[in-house]
């Protein structure tokens, strides 16, 4: 793929994992919205709820592969996580490449718990409009905020921590 270079199976179920993801979101969106004018209905499901979850699929897919694009590509996408995880740079690789992208790592803190915060707001928000759309709506948009928060507190958060230590501390030099 033009700027993402080949992407291993781990990358493959990463895009699939995105796609998944926002069908979800459009389709819990799309049916939230519609809610409001209307009884959610299977017809109205299949009319209109499929058809906006493909779209978010194919949104979601394109956004991650343009994020791969955007950092460098899939294997200097993959290669920063190793560094993290490992909490170590190999030796050989020049601060000019290692820096700016440790940094971006870092830089996803912020992202992270702004999308922690919007998850509390817009449950509460759910949670309030319960009556309104009714248990299997606000069910699927609860489920969709905790899986954002969650996703926020466990992968991200940590993860930019990490970054952000090593660029402290000095990265440790694999020989």
């Amino acid at each position: 793929m033009h700027g993402i270079g080949e992407v291993d199976e781990a990358g493959r179920l990463r895009l699939l994992g995105s796609a998944a993801a926002g069908a979800g979101f459009a389709l819990v969106f799309t049916m939230l919205v519609l809610s409001s004018f209307q009884t959610a209905t299977p017809q109205v499901l299949v009319s209109v709820g499929l058809p906006a979850a493909l779209i978010g699929a194919g949104v979601a897919g394109w956004l991650q592969l343009r994020s791969w694009r955007v950092d460098g590509g899939y294997e200097a996408v993959v290669m920063v996580e190793r560094w993290v995880t490992e909490r170590q740079v190999p030796t050989g690789v020049p601060a000019e490449i290692w820096i700016p992208r440790l940094q971006a790592q870092a830089d996803q803190q912020t992202a992270g718990w702004g999308k922690i915060v919007l998850a509390v707001f817009w449950s509460a928000m759910t949670w309030s409009m319960r009556d309104q759309h009714g248990t299997v709506i606000t069910v699927l948009l609860l489920g969709l905020w905790a899986g954002l928060a969650l996703w926020s507190a466990l992968w991200v958060i940590p993860r930019s921590r990490v970054a952000r230590d090593m660029l402290r501390q000095g990265v440790v030099v694999r020989d």
